[in-house]
């Protein structure tokens, strides 16, 4: 089955072209990995006020409809950065915003635990909405506050009285307080432990894994009929499994709102149809929302400026834009990694190599051409964190390098700056690396936390490892960079 990267749209036998009247459907609203509460690419797409317009004019039909997201949306969130009160805001913004949404029914990503324990259960107990989350429970096997491992929803779908089966799957990520199990084993049980319920006129996966997993799922599951998802950001529709089963995930940050019809012919499988509904300015901002997100908005603001922040301030002037985008920065070199490897030389210096890894840079957008200001910095780095300036051989170098090379498409792609591959050479400063000799290397702090994929070995007590510096926060390193190559005008 073919991608569509803007629009994608599965049409069945449409009744209308028939002279039919259409069949009574019920309506899926999903969406998936939203880190911004507002508009995003500089107001013209995106935003979770004209994501509540839509829904509400969805609901005006009469026809029932669900609202769904498919995890990430608690972290990486620049305004979650902050603190108030001595806490960090958390995903609180996100859980407010989300609730005047609408939202119904959400599924974990992996950056939900990103979160401290604490921080995750509150914003469980913040949730107007239910989560629904089959292969998650906390270190003890129980489940977490607000959170069910299946869930049975009744809807009247042209007077058919229909009982809709909900279960969610995420990819792991690894934290002591947290207990996963295996998507596939997890989604098997909890089907059993629904239809053991009674009569279940179809099930719905929220899922949060990369394609593959979706892949593996639906093919292991047969029992799912359509799996919304999440965990990529540009928009996929593919037919996987025995039963050509969807799988069905938005752009991220609600550039666009997936649209899935499913209705219910008697005696046979329900029938699932998508479109995706473009998320721009021509939407009109639901008022209730859009004064939430500009509550939070300037709380968050604020609080940036207590921290040494100001987020509108202009920092830089760009001649042209600066490609932040996901599927950019996690596959090849491009004109954001290099500004950004160029700071961590720069604010590092002397050094031989400066590394960064494609993970950490969250904005997944352009920056345009014109003024860039320091909330374009935080919500480029969000994460933060020191910047480190360490001593290695050129033998650990190469594997750290490799590593990088295995991992394109995921965060643990590597830009890089004073190094490049020439054949089967590494060439550092235009020399050939040799792997005796010692180089001094720049890196985000989170590279030598053993964290990052494929480079478990990379940390602080590693005995090849030595003259560990910490020293200024990326996000100033790059507002410094960006000042100095593009001086405001």
């Amino acid at each position: 089955m073919s991608r569509s990267r803007l629009l994608l749209l599965v049409l069945l036998l449409s009744p209308l072209a028939c002279g039919q009247t259409p069949p009574a459907a019920l309506t899926i609203a999903h969406f998936n990995d939203v880190y911004e509460i507002g508009p995003v690419e500089g107001g013209r797409v995106g935003g979770l006020a004209r994501v509540a317009t839509v829904i509400k004019d969805l609901r005006r039909t009469n026809s029932p409809v669900m609202v769904t997201l498919g995890g990430d949306y608690l972290s990486p969130s620049a305004l979650a950065v902050p603190r108030i009160d001595g806490e960090p805001i958390a995903g609180r913004q996100m859980v407010d915003v989300l609730n005047a949404v609408g939202l119904e029914w959400a599924t974990l990503g992996n950056h939900e635990f990103d979160l401290l324990e604490p921080a995750f259960r509150a914003r469980m107990q913040q949730s107007r909405f239910k989560v629904v989350i089959s292969n998650v429970t906390d270190a003890t096997g129980a489940m977490f506050p607000n959170t069910e491992d299946f869930a049975v929803v009744p809807v009247n779908v042209g007077g058919q009285s229909l009982r809709i089966g909900l279960i969610g799957v995420t990819l792991e990520e690894p934290k002591p307080w947290v207990r996963f199990a295996p998507p596939i084993e997890a989604a098997k049980a909890a089907i059993a432990k629904m239809r053991a319920t009674g009569q279940i006129d179809a099930i719905i996966a929220l899922t949060h894994l990369p394609l593959s997993g979706d892949e593996a799922l639906v093919a292991a599951v047969p029992d799912i009929d359509v799996a919304l998802g999440g965990h990529e950001h540009e928009n996929w529709l593919v037919h996987r499994g025995a039963r050509l089963t969807p799988i069905v995930k938005a752009d991220a940050n609600v550039r666009t709102l997936a649209l899935v019809s499913m209705t219910f012919p008697q005696g046979h499988r329900p029938e699932v149809s998508v479109r995706l509904k473009p998320i721009t300015s021509e939407i009109t901002a639901d008022s209730v929302v859009d004064a939430e997100v500009t509550r939070w908005t300037t709380t968050a603001f604020d609080a940036f400026k207590s921290a040494g922040f100001d987020p509108t301030q202009v920092v830089a002037t760009l001649p042209s834009s600066l490609d932040g985008r996901q599927s950019a920065v996690r596959n090849r070199p491009g004109s954001l990694t290099k500004v950004i490897a160029d700071a961590l030389a720069r604010e590092a210096a002397p050094v031989d190599v400066a590394i960064i890894n494609g993970g950490a840079i969250r904005i997944d957008d352009e920056l345009p051409a014109g003024p860039v200001t320091e909330y374009d910095v935080i919500r480029t780095l969000p994460f933060g964190g020191a910047v480190t300036r360490v001593s290695m051989p050129g033998s650990l170098l190469v594997k750290v390098l490799e590593a990088g090379i295995q991992n394109q498409g995921n965060g643990g792609y590597l830009n890089t700056w004073g190094i490049s591959k020439e054949g089967d050479r590494w060439m550092v400063q235009g020399r050939p690396l040799a792997p005796s000799m010692r180089y001094t290397v720049a890196m985000p702090e989170f590279l030598m936390t053993g964290r990052e994929t494929n480079m478990a070995f990379l940390t602080r007590t590693h005995p090849l490892i030595g003259d560990i510096t910490d020293l200024r926060d990326i996000r100033q390193a790059l507002i410094t960079e960006l000042s100095t190559t593009f001086p405001v005008r």
